[in-house]
């Protein structure tokens, strides 16, 4: 079994925006989400974004003003948020997320976002409570987190643990899920086309099954006096101040 780094060196990171929608599709989405929850710049505009990916997150806050700071652990990715980058306002660091030394000295922030599976790459809710502690540290007295999970907290049985991600012309996306009592064993499985002849390509990793309600109990109890959860198409949306 991979760690979430092996994973996405292998396998996940050349494939992950287009499993997602693409840039086109998933930053106007964003920008619209983080609208909606009055996410804007009002004072420092710093921004931090843990676990980036190729950047939608990221690209979003730089569109609504914020000047943003954003963090991977995996090159390839950054290197594609880069590509897609039209201002100066993200900087880019490669690193993992749970060393807090990468950000401490460029807050606070006046938002930090975490989102698109991130916190479920953890091995532990003991490494989530440490990162939400010091995000807690790192932001400004009114500053506003954002988390999105997949929430993997009810258990597939029998052939609903094999799903379609996405498919087209060139490209066959499925994944297959064997759940443990805190984790999902996450087995991707992809067909890519060229030249005519299909190729195969797989890698495994584990997901931390996180609940909502635990993740919201536990930014109550380190200082936040709002906590507001939403789902939507099984994601658990999770904003405090």
């Amino acid at each position: 079994m991979a760690s979430a780094e092996e994973h996405y060196e292998r396998l996940l990171a050349r494939h992950y925006s287009w499993m997602q929608g693409g840039h086109a599709f998933q930053v106007p989405a964003c920008v619209k989400q983080f609208d909606s929850l009055g996410l804007a710049p009002k004072s420092s505009r710093r921004a931090l974004d843990l676990g980036c990916g190729s950047g939608f997150q990221s690209l979003a806050l730089a569109q609504l003003g914020f000047d943003v700071v954003s963090i991977d652990s995996s090159a390839v990715l950054l290197d594609e948020l880069r590509a897609h980058q039209d201002t100066a306002q993200v900087t880019t660091l490669l690193g993992d997320m749970r060393d807090t030394s990468l950000y401490s000295g460029r807050g606070p922030f006046e938002g930090v976002v975490c989102m698109g599976d991130t916190l479920t790459h953890l091995s532990t809710f003991s490494e989530v409570e440490t990162i939400l502690r010091s995000v807690r540290a790192n932001l400004e007295p009114d500053g506003t987190l954002v988390l999105g999970f997949r929430d993997l907290t009810r258990e597939l049985t029998g052939i609903d643990r094999a799903l379609p991600v996405r498919s087209d012309a060139d490209r066959i996306m499925t994944v297959f899920l064997e759940f443990e009592p805190e984790h999902v064993n996450v087995h991707d499985m992809i067909y890519v086309r060229e030249n005519d002849a299909w190729t195969f390509a797989k890698s495994a990793y584990k997901k931390l099954r996180l609940s909502a309600d635990r993740v919201a109990a536990l930014l109550r109890e380190i200082g936040f006096q709002h906590v507001e959860h939403s789902m939507a198409r099984g994601f658990s949306t999770i904003v405090a101040w």
